[in-house]
């Protein structure tokens, strides 16, 4: 959303420029709504605040590498269609055990309008398909740097651990002089840790961390998901105990171990033998497509070939070939919609129409196992692990080279 610069008197004081982020601008009710939203987040997450200066810098450099990002989807074409969009919606409310209506009046019991809302999850899908294109893609784990990781271990580490992190972050390029620096005030923050500082509050004054506004909580983490440094800096240390200084190409980290915990054995899973019929939804033709995912369903109760069906009529090509044969699967390879749908059908019994982002299904299982796939597992759990870190990484050094490439003059 893009603000015209008021002049003089007709700019109130409200909506006067706070920043300049190369032709757009963020203005002060832009940032004392963001500011309210994420002191809510962190009062129900019993976080101190910093200093209200600080706090408010921190937010308006959030607010200024956010806006950087949905500029560069513009230039890119990325948008979010309203299909896309409330069926995104509706998930989210599902997954808070709500339908959508109940979803929209919490929203606006919370103080908040649902269209803002709609809007802000817009965006973050749309950031999420940036960096989809700009980091994601780019990324190639090949089977040498898999097999290096297994050989070494790296996947079957047992410890868990649930982290929070403040990086001080580096420019891109820096000088001696930033370095040392950057690393003197690094030095100068753990000091205060240790001296007492409350870590959330600290990390949402100083970090450059990508969950810097959430107290710096990474969350559960198991430990071949984590940088070896990381794992390194925290394997000795005891609930509430804060790391030394962790350098980076990125910056100078802090890890605080919050708990840990342990895991590993074998990984067996569940599998399902199933076949499906796709039918897609055209732009702005879903009650064509229900009616052709009906008609097929009434067609195989009547007694019509199910595979026969699915060759000739599923607008799924990988599966119509062989009759809608899915094979053996997990519900982790298929869409929640679908997975939920196969998980509670009897065996030979054929569902109802099953709506998800691909369209509509017509489902039916044929039988389910229990498979020891621990090898299999351990490649692609090591190459997801693998990817993540390398995801990690260059994120963050993507948003640093945004920024700094960026025309951002700071008015507050």
């Amino acid at each position: 959303m893009r603000h015209p610069v008021a002049t003089g008197n007709a700019r109130s004081s409200l909506d006067r420029v706070v920043a300049v982020v190369n032709k757009d601008v963020i203005v002060q009710s832009e940032l004392d709504r963001e500011v309210q939203r994420i002191l809510a987040d962190l009062r129900r997450r019993g976080t101190a605040t910093p200093p209200p200066q600080e706090f408010q810098r921190q937010v308006l450099e959030h607010l200024v590498v956010r806006r950087l990002q949905l500029q560069l989807a513009d230039q890119a074409g990325i948008n979010v269609g309203d299909d896309e969009l409330n069926f995104a919606l509706q998930n989210i409310a599902a997954r808070n055990n709500m339908s959508l209506e109940q979803m929209r009046e919490a929203v606006i019991a919370d103080g908040g309008s649902f269209e803002d809302f709609r809007e802000e999850v817009r965006n973050e899908m749309r950031l999420t398909q940036l960096r989809q294109k700009e980091v994601i893609s780019r990324i190639n784990i090949s089977d040498a740097e898999v097999e290096r990781f297994l050989a070494e271990g790296g996947d079957m580490a047992a410890a868990r651990y649930h982290l929070a992190h403040i990086l001080i972050a580096l420019p891109a390029d820096p000088t001696p002089q930033q370095l040392r620096d950057t690393q003197a005030q690094a030095e100068k923050v753990r000091q205060q840790l240790l001296d007492g500082a409350d870590f959330a509050s600290t990390a949402v004054a100083v970090s450059k961390g990508q969950q810097a506004l959430e107290g710096g909580d990474l969350g559960w983490r198991n430990a071949d998901e984590l940088p070896p440094p990381f794992v390194a800096a925290v394997r000795n240390l005891q609930p509430g105990g804060i790391s030394e200084i962790i350098a980076s190409p990125s910056g100078f980290h802090i890890l605080k171990l919050i708990e840990a915990d342990a895991a590993g054995g074998r990984h067996v899973v569940q599998q399902t033998h199933v076949e499906h019929i796709l039918v897609k939804v055209e732009a702005g033709r879903e009650d064509e497509a229900r009616a052709r995912i009906e008609s097929l369903r009434r067609r195989i109760l009547a007694g019509e070939d199910f595979h026969e069906l699915a060759r000739t009529h599923s607008d799924d090509p990988g599966s119509a070939v062989k009759g809608g044969d899915l094979g053996w699967i997990t519900a982790e390879e298929v869409v929640p919609q679908f997975a939920q749908a196969m998980q509670s059908l009897p065996e030979g019994e054929l569902s109802e129409p099953v709506q998800s982002t691909y369209g509509f299904h017509l489902i039916r299982v044929l039988g389910r196992r229990s498979q020891d796939d621990t090898e299999a597992y351990r490649r692609a759990h090591a190459r997801d692990l693998l990817r993540q870190r390398k995801a990690e990484e260059m994120t963050q050094a993507w948003l640093q080279r945004l920024r700094d490439e960026a025309y951002v003059e700071v008015r507050l």
